[in-house]
C-alpha cells in the first residue's frame, strides 16, 4: 500500500483512502468515454484529489456525488457547466457536484473498492515519515510500501531555485570584503561589524524557514548528517518505486 501525506498540520491525524483505475463511463445522452482515469475515494475528496474547481465543488464523503474534469465533461456532454448531470459507472449512477480544471478525462467518485493509497492529514511537518509509520502501525496496517511526502520535495525544489541569487550575493559579498582591505581601518571594522551583526540577526529567521527534519537537535552531532543523507536517498527511492498515479504527475 502506498501512503501519501498532505501538507496540513493539525492536532490529530485523519486519513482518507483512494485508488485509481481506468474504466468506461456513460452519459444519459448516449455518449461514452473509454479508459477514463477513475479515482475512487473514501473520506475527504479534496484531500484525495486537490484540484481547482471551475464549477461547483468536491463531492461529499457520503452519497452518490461525483466530480469530473473539464475534458471529461466536454467529451460526455459537450460543455463544462454540467453540475447536476449524471454519469454512470459500472451500472451505478452518480450526480456531478463539481467540474475541475484538467486536460485529461478524470472521474472522481466515492468507492469502497481497490483503495490502495492513504492520504494523511495532520502529520507534523518536522517528522512526517515517523508520524506516518506510527499511524500505520497503530492502525494494524504494518509498514507502508512507500511514503511519498510532496511538500518535502517541493521545498527542496524551491530552495534550488534560489541558488543563482545566492551565488550572485556571495560573489558581491566576496568582492566587497576584498575591496575593504584598501579602506581605512576604522571604516573597514565598522563594515565588518555591520556584516557580522546582520548575519546574527538573519540567522534565526533563516533557521525558522528550514523544515524541522533538516535541523539537528545538536549541531555537534555529526551522525545526524549521515542519517539525513540516508533519509533523502530513501525518499528518492520511494518516488522511483512507487506507482505513478495521475494526480502525482499532474500540475494542478
Amino acid at each position: 500500500m502506498e501512503f501519501q501525506q498532505s501538507e496540513q498540520n493539525t492536532q490529530a491525524i485523519s486519513v482518507s483512502f483512494w485508488g485509481q483505475s481506468s474504466q468506461e463511463l456513460f452519459a444519459p445522452n448516449g455518449r461514452s468515454v473509454q479508459d477514463a482515469v477513475c479515482i475512487g475515494y473514501c473520506g475527504n475528496a479534496e484531500d484525495c484529489l486537490p484540484v481547482t474547481y471551475t464549477f461547483g465543488g468536491a463531492p461529499g464523503a457520503l452519497g452518490m456525488g461525483c466530480a469530473v474534469s473539464e475534458a471529461l465533461a466536454d467529451a460526455l456532454f459537450g460543455s463544462s457547466n454540467v453540475v447536476g448531470q449524471t454519469v454512470t459507472l459500472q451500472q451505478q449512477r452518480y450526480t456531478i457536484t463539481g467540474v475541475f480544471s484538467a486536460q485529461e478525462k478524470v472521474f472522481l467518485y466515492p468507492s469502497q473498492q481497490n483503495l490502495t493509497c492513504a492520504e494523511l492529514r495532520g502529520v507534523a511537518t518536522d517528522t512526517p515519515k515517523a508520524d506516518a509509520e506510527q499511524w500505520a502501525l497503530a492502525a494494524g496496517l504494518g509498514k507502508p510500501q512507500c511514503i511519498v511526502y510532496g511538500p518535502q520535495r517541493a521545498w527542496v525544489a524551491k530552495s534550488l531555485c534560489w541558488i543563482p541569487a545566492l551565488l550572485v550575493a556571495a560573489a558581491v559579498l566576496a568582492k566587497l570584503i576584498y575591496r575593504s582591505f584598501a579602506w581605512p581601518l576604522l571604516l573597514r571594522n565598522v563594515m565588518w561589524f555591520a556584516m557580522g551583526l546582520s548575519f546574527a540577526l538573519l540567522l534565526p529567521y533563516v533557521l525558522g524557514m528550514l523544515p524541522g527534519w533538516l535541523i539537528p537537535a545538536r549541531w555537534s552531532d555529526f551522525s545526524f548528517w549521515t542519517n539525513l543523507a540516508d533519509q533523502i536517498r530513501e525518499s528518492q527511492q520511494a518516488w522511483q518505486v512507487s506507482v505513478h498515479y495521475w494526480r502525482d504527475i499532474t500540475r494542478f
